[in-house]
């Protein structure tokens, strides 16, 4: 049943009132529209206005949402994070027969299709390290987890110890993944030189 507890939210000086149900696919939308745009025309040039257009609320609306436009993002950051956990969590428990080059391989691979897919990579490579630097230090320390440390969890979770060192090899995936940024330069065999790095690379790490 839609809980009817009402969220009041102000709009060109008239009262709206928002079920928590209405509340929450509203904050789903804006998540949403934000996310398209942080890959179409990136965080600066995205404003709170086209935003609240967007998903039909008033400019003035949107703070009881988000803090700030920044937090927004970051929300978006987060979610992509976790999104990509997600992908690498499953493709390691689905793996586990496998050696563990093999295993570790096909978990690249599979998060480097997702940002693929998504184009999320475009707002990491773009907009994440500026985002971050808008944030206040306080949001930063208690919920922002770096890839760095995503990737330590993973290995650690599924007892994964890299022949030459955990630090080498979290930077050495990090950095296979950053490939997804030169798929058009590297061109339509991009698919067979990701895999032919990622299954050399992996094989000398594990």
């Amino acid at each position: 049943m839609t809980k009817r507890t009402k969220i009041v939210i102000f709009q060109g000086g008239s009262t709206l009132a928002f079920t928590e149900y209405e509340t929450e696919q509203l904050r789903k939308a804006l998540l949403k529209e934000t996310r398209h745009c942080a890959v179409t025309l990136g965080m600066k040039k995205t404003s709170v206005d086209q935003l609240t257009k967007a998903v039909g609320i008033a400019k003035g609306s949107f703070y009881k949402f988000y803090e700030s436009k920044e937090m927004l993002f970051f929300a978006v950051l987060e979610g992509i994070h976790s999104e990509l956990y997600g992908v690498a969590d499953q493709a390691l428990s689905e793996t586990a027969s496998l050696p563990t080059s093999e295993r570790v391989a096909k978990v690249i691979l599979a998060v480097c299709k997702r940002l693929s897919d998504t184009g999320d990579m475009i707002f990491i490579e773009n907009d994440a390290k500026l985002l971050l630097q808008r944030l206040p230090e306080e949001v930063k320390k208690v919920h922002y987890h770096d890839d760095e440390t995503h990737i330590r969890q993973l290995l650690e979770k599924y007892d994964l110890v890299p022949k030459c060192g955990t630090s080498l090899a979290v930077a050495t995936v990090f950095g296979l993944i950053l490939t997804v940024s030169h798929k058009e330069q590297i061109g339509e065999l991009y698919p067979q030189v990701l895999e032919t790095l990622v299954n050399g690379t992996c094989k000398e790490l594990f």
